[in-house]
């Protein structure tokens, strides 16, 4: 009985350990959103009330413009020069989370260092110019510390945008063409898959280990059982075969090939493609 509960421990315990390794989706820390606005405030830069007042605020310019109006606070110290890639990977990894047409506000407080990122329909809306004066509204509030009302800017100089319409004039060298990487692209669009190919070789040793454990544990509960007193077949039975018949067994089967489609949730598949303020 104590051998069968330790193998059941060591099996429940490589289980564990799978499923501790097979977790390959980002979560996000104090984290609102739906398909009009999202707020994930790793860095708690906005305590209580504020939280829940820039989450309605965003909500409302979402709901206006018809974009996800995003807020994300960090605390992962990107150096100024990886912020735009940085970031982008941040929201193709996380399509559960981001919509395809977003204005995303990024504050990584380690690093101080800011940057707006657009994807979708939003990046005709932000030319080179409309970046410019974004950075130049938001600038006061983030001198004086005060990201609260620095997001509350970002929303209304959205929104302002967006009724302003599309420029006729304007540049977009602000516009970052996709550059993900294979790996990205599959943990975006099959993260199981992504899992098996990346961690697929411990997952077979802990099998491995774990199977190996749980035979040795049932072969030394079985090896030395005595074999006094069993019933000896041979000796007290008979056997007289009066028919035989042959019966074959036939089986068939049907293969159904499935398509994987690349639809990652969240409003369809994710885009390295987008604008970019620079940090700043």
């Amino acid at each position: 009985m104590i051998k069968t509960r330790i193998s059941v421990k060591i099996s429940a315990a490589a289980l564990v350990l799978l499923l501790l390794f097979s977790s390959a989706a980002t979560a996000f820390a104090a984290t609102d959103y739906n398909s009009y606005y999202l707020i994930s405030d790793e860095a708690d830069l906005f305590a209580g009330s504020s939280f829940d007042g820039l989450s309605e605020k965003l909500e409302t310019v979402g709901k206006h413009t018809g974009w996800q109006i995003a807020v994300v606070t960090t605390n992962d110290n990107v150096g100024s020069s990886q912020m735009d890639s940085y970031y982008n990977r941040v929201y193709d990894n996380n399509r559960s989370y981001f919509e395809s047409d977003c204005v995303m506000f990024v504050i990584d407080n380690a690093s101080g260092n800011r940057i707006i990122l657009t994807h979708g329909d939003a990046e005709a809306y932000f030319t080179d110019q409309r970046m410019s004066d974004m950075k130049s509204a938001l600038k006061p509030y983030l001198s004086s510390g005060d990201m609260l009302n620095a997001s509350y800017e970002f929303a209304d100089k959205t929104q302002e945008f967006y009724d302003e319409g599309i420029p006729s004039d304007g540049t977009h060298n602000n516009h970052v063409e996709g550059t993900e990487t294979a790996d990205d692209k599959l943990k975006r669009e099959n993260k199981l898959l992504y899992v098996l190919k990346k961690w697929g070789w411990l997952m077979g040793l802990i099998a491995i280990a774990a199977g190996g454990i749980f035979a040795g544990v049932n072969v030394g509960r079985y090896k030395f059982n005595g074999k006094s007193g069993t019933y000896d077949l041979d000796k007290n039975s008979t056997m007289k075969v009066l028919d035989s018949r042959d019966q074959f067994l036939h089986k068939s089967t049907t293969s159904t090939v499935i398509s994987s489609g690349s639809s990652s949730g969240g409003g369809g598949g994710g885009s390295s493609s987008h604008g970019s303020s620079g940090s700043f």
